[in-house]
């Protein structure tokens, strides 16, 4: 029954109500003989009727009177009235953190200031052996002085037994320290604790990187709608890390990773440490930088993140060295006031042994970052190097050692530390552009690398392979919208490349990209696949330019939006248009092999024969074994009347391409022009076998057939391509020289009205 202001327990007079718990009701009261106010908890009656609990109680009550320390609540003694207990405390002024995060977050110097006291506070009495266990914020004070105080250390929350009857030697552990007992707030319980494990002062630990990561956010790292809900999330989820404001230093990121593992053995052991990391931090941000000429703390506005090298010489590896350098990349060029080099340009100069500087010089960057990556068991050690590339200076250097799973907060780190290096005055909204990820699954993020790793080759097989893999970290997080947009892009040239035929491949490269959207609708990956699919598949042009124009305008650096926007316009014959946009997703990355490639194909089709020649050559000097530059220059040769030069690209790009149906038709459609009928007959009953079991372009047979003049045939290849829907379709009949002869037939035009486009 609540205690009526007024009432008296020895000399304490009841002045009003403090608040209640499970174990016990605080009041405010006045001591009558010392002149002061204090807080009175008024124990239970069921637990003071116990005399083996109440003995112990007193034990305890003496233990943790003993805590004289200026961060915890004083214990001034015990009081027994009439059968009353009541711990007697001292009166704490000011508002609880609870109270304070009403406000939302805090910054980030005083939520350093508030934890490091707090450490301290633990310190203490994790030394007397004594465990809190109810770490959080309603449980902290900051009084008016900025004096932090940790309130209620546990005293009635004693367990029903003893320690010894628990098998516990006191005073190693408090009272509430007995397995299989669930006591706390489910929030900031340790998985242990809510297994109803053993604990120790890992436990605290735990709880004091809870309320960390909430005094940083603003909210709880661990949420649900129930009790069952939280200890879910307590046990199987990670924090939102990438909630963490970007001003968050990386000591600090660290620290807060250590105490909030799971599994206590790896989580930070002494709370001494976290004192001494947040000291160091708060030094970090006082300190200015000093030690370096004027002229290196210009700022630099270009840089170039070099391949990772693979330290660990296992070429299974070799997909993790490759994804961090790409996840570095993307991170850092969603940056306005940072021109990043592209995966393409920099990857040419994977396993070279150049200097940074001198690659940097080449490349025309103001600082490279090189680095090595080893994983050793389930401990992964990366080293970086930041170069100023105009006096070869080193700018900075670390080293990461983490687990594992711990390679998101590594990234971050790196993306990071180089901005500041860097010195770029970046805007608070634009700083969290930095941490942005679309998963906390750690095994779901390596699949995600090894699709990109394999989709990157654009063989056949690599590109099933990359399909693979991100399907199979969708199946770890079904919430990774990056992973479906990888399905939709891996489908998109098994099509465009027939690999596949189009209404096997279009369907599904359009459901992830759905999946994307539905997850992240300003997903510009995604919104590009379905662009290009309606473009190209549903031939509906008005929709997939709106679509694609959205796309880019969401991630005006994605040269892919510009590159399907080209082939939009193409297909609507606006070619002028379609070169501005093809030469705007080329300067967005002017050493991509594809986006060279398809400046060639996009001269191709405006028939602009000598400029295609030029951008497929430029291709294939970047690249040798790039096969869709050998394709472009090739079609581009025969047009322009280079008959023998079109046979030998076309054949340099069947060898390369495993022998692509889409090339071994290209290679016929070269002799047929060029009068070699034999051969190019030789390649139609080539095509015919390979038809039993592969896709064939109808369009590229078409193109032989015109060739020897054989109209009709031609236009019934067309008409089963229509009804195949492919994707080369719409291209072709819009621009294509090659089927020049056919356009004055009837059969022809008629084609074009029932897709819907024009002239």
């Amino acid at each position: 029954m609540p205690l009526a202001p007024g009432t008296r327990l020895g000399p304490y007079e009841v002045t009003g109500p403090i608040g209640a718990g499970g174990m016990g009701e605080v009041y405010r009261a006045h001591d009558s003989l010392l002149g002061r106010d204090v807080a009175l908890k008024v124990l239970p009656r069921e637990f003071v009727c116990d005399p083996d609990r109440l003995a112990r109680f007193r034990r305890e009550a003496q233990l943790l009177a003993s805590l004289n320390h200026p961060n915890i609540a004083t214990i001034h003694g015990l009081q027994d009235s009439g059968g009353s207990y009541c711990l007697v405390m001292e009166l704490v002024p000011g508002q609880t953190l609870a109270e304070r995060l009403a406000t939302g977050a805090l910054p980030v110097e005083e939520v350093l200031r508030i934890c490091g006291q707090i450490a301290e506070a633990l310190g203490a009495a994790h030394q007397k052996g004594i465990t809190h266990r109810d770490i959080k914020p309603a449980n902290i004070k900051v009084t008016p002085e900025g004096r932090v105080k940790v309130l209620d250390f546990g005293l009635a929350k004693a367990a029903p037994e003893s320690q010894a009857e628990a098998g516990v030697d006191a005073p190693t552990l408090t009272a509430m320290t007995q397995a299989g007992l669930i006591l706390g707030t489910p929030a900031y319980m340790s998985p242990e604790q809510v297994r109803g494990e053993l604990v120790d002062q890992r436990a605290d630990i735990w709880a004091f990187g809870c309320v960390l990561y909430e005094l940083l956010v603003g909210q709880q790292p661990f949420r649900g709608a129930s009790f069952a809900d939280i200890i879910a999330c307590v046990l199987k989820t990670e924090p939102g890390w990438q909630a963490l404001p970007a001003s968050t230093p990386a000591k600090a990121r660290d620290l807060l990773r250590h105490c909030l593992q799971k599994d206590r053995c790896k989580r930070l052991s002494d709370i001494a440490d976290a004192r001494t990391d947040i000291k160091n931090i708060e030094e970090a941000l006082r300190v200015p930088t000093v030690g370096r000429p004027a002229e290196a703390d210009r700022g630099i506005g270009s840089l170039a993140v070099l391949p990772f090298a693979n330290a660990s010489g296992d070429p299974q590896m070799e997909y993790l060295s490759d994804g961090l350098t790409e996840s570095i990349i993307l991170s850092l060029s969603q940056l306005p006031q940072l021109r990043v080099m592209s995966r393409s340009a920099v990857f040419r100069y994977k396993g070279r042994t150049e200097e940074a500087q001198v690659v940097g010089q080449a490349l025309g960057v103001g600082a490279v970052l090189t680095g090595k990556v080893l994983q050793r068991g389930e401990t992964l050690l990366v080293s970086v190097e930041l170069v100023d590339v105009e006096n070869g200076w080193q700018l900075w250097g670390e080293q990461y050692r983490r687990e594992v799973e711990d390679i998101f907060a590594m990234e971050e780190d790196i993306a990071k530390e180089i901005s500041e290096k860097l010195r770029l005055k970046l805007a608070p909204e634009k700083q969290n552009l930095l941490a942005k990820r679309y998963t906390d699954n750690v095994e779901a993020y390596h699949l995600y690398l090894k699709g990109r790793f394999y989709w990157a080759k654009r063989t056949e097989n690599g590109l099933y392979k990359g399909i693979q893999y991100f399907r199979q970290a969708i199946e770890l997080d079904p919430t990774y919208a990056l992973a479906y947009a990888g399905v939709a892009e891996g489908y998109i040239p098994l099509a465009v490349y027939c690999y596949l035929a189009p209404k096997d491949a279009c369907p599904k490269a359009r459901a992830a990209a759905h999946a994307a959207l539905e997850i992240d609708p300003k997903l510009s990956e995604a919104r590009t696949v379905l662009g290009g699919i309606m473009s190209y598949y549903d031939w509906d042009l008005e929709n997939g330019e709106t679509e694609l124009r959205q796309a880019a305008a969401l991630d005006p650096k994605y040269p892919r939006a510009r590159q399907t926007l080209a082939e939009n316009l193409t297909i609507s014959g606006r070619f002028e248009e379609a070169v501005i946009e093809a030469k705007r997703a080329l300067e967005l990355d002017p050493l991509a092999l594809s986006l060279n490639a398809f400046m060639a194909m996009t001269y191709y089709f405006g028939r602009e024969y000598d400029k295609a020649i030029e951008h497929g050559s430029r291709t294939v000097d970047m690249d040798a074994n790039f096969f869709p530059g050998y394709f472009y220059l090739g079609i581009a040769y025969q047009m322009n009347g280079q008959f023998a030069e079109a046979a030998a690209a076309l054949q340099q790009a069947r060898v390369l391409s495993n022998n692509s149906t889409l090339m071994v038709a290209s290679l016929g459609g070269a002799f047929a022009a060029w009068g070699k009928q034999e051969e190019a007959r030789n390649i139609l009953h080539e095509l015919e076998q390979m038809g039993r079991r592969k896709y064939i372009s109808q369009v590229f047979v078409a193109a032989i057939l015109t060739g020897f003049g054989e109209i009709n045939q031609a236009l019934t290849c067309l008409e089963t391509a229509y009804e195949d829907r492919c994707t080369w379709l719409p291209r072709c009949l819009m621009a294509d020289g090659r089927l020049d002869s056919l356009r004055g037939e009837t059969r022809f035009q008629d084609l074009i009205r029932r897709m819907g486009i024009s002239q």
